[in-house]
């Protein structure tokens, strides 16, 4: 969790984090969440039935909520505008370039001068994420002026890819600059204290994540 006098409030959270944790530790909030679909969807924070992957709000005390167990939890903040928006990320919306289709939504609405911060919470990361040649190919279209082994290594013929990477090249391409990204490094896929797909893809349970104004 993070927060600071002009920053909104950002949590990141693991195992012991239940959306029933959450409400009784942030009573205050109202939590907003979406049905994650995997698509390049954009919404502005409404029906927490709405299929989207990506939701923006100006609210205060509006909790923009983001479910994963693999995939990244990408929190913006605009000062310009003092909005603030929650990414579902995993590989198809690093494809589908859902982060930097969500910068433009903000910056088409107002966030004319691109005065953003970002968190990109614990998800898989490229030591873990092994792909296939064909989800390969269409990740390497997604990104920007990287090189090669910017974002990808093989290993006996298996590729693994840093999806955080890709997501950077996309923000700078928006951006025009070097953005403010804090990062948590923490691998789901190894590390016991949080959900993972890839190391148990019978589970339903999800890592829990959100980013909201407080004033």
């Amino acid at each position: 969790m993070t927060n600071s006098q002009n920053n909104p409030l950002v949590f990141f959270g693991n195992k012991e984090n239940s959306f029933e944790k959450i409400k009784t530790d942030f009573p205050d909030l109202e939590f907003n969440k979406l049905k994650q679909v995997h698509s390049n969807i954009i919404v502005e924070a409404c029906s927490s039935s709405t299929e989207a992957d990506s939701h923006f709000s100006s609210k205060v005390k509006t909790a923009l909520l983001i479910s994963t167990a693999d995939c990244m939890p990408i929190m913006i903040y605009c000062r310009q505008t003092h909005r603030i928006a929650a990414v579902h990320a995993g590989w198809r919306g690093v494809e589908n370039k859902i982060t930097e289709k969500t910068l433009n939504r903000l910056i088409m609405t107002g966030s004319s001068n691109k005065d953003f911060k970002f968190w990109i919470g614990p998800h898989i990361l490229q030591n873990s994420f092994e792909v296939t040649s064909e989800t390969f190919s269409l990740l390497a279209k997604s990104q920007y002026d990287l090189n090669y082994e910017d974002y990808a290594t093989v290993k006996n013929d298996k590729y693994f890819v840093a999806l955080n990477v890709m997501v950077e090249s996309q923000i700078k391409h928006v951006l025009n600059t070097t953005p403010e990204i804090v990062y948590f490094n923490i691998d789901t896929r190894s590390s016991d204290n949080y959900y993972s797909y890839r190391r148990n893809p019978t589970l339903t349970e999800r890592n829990l994540s959100f980013i909201c104004l407080l004033s």
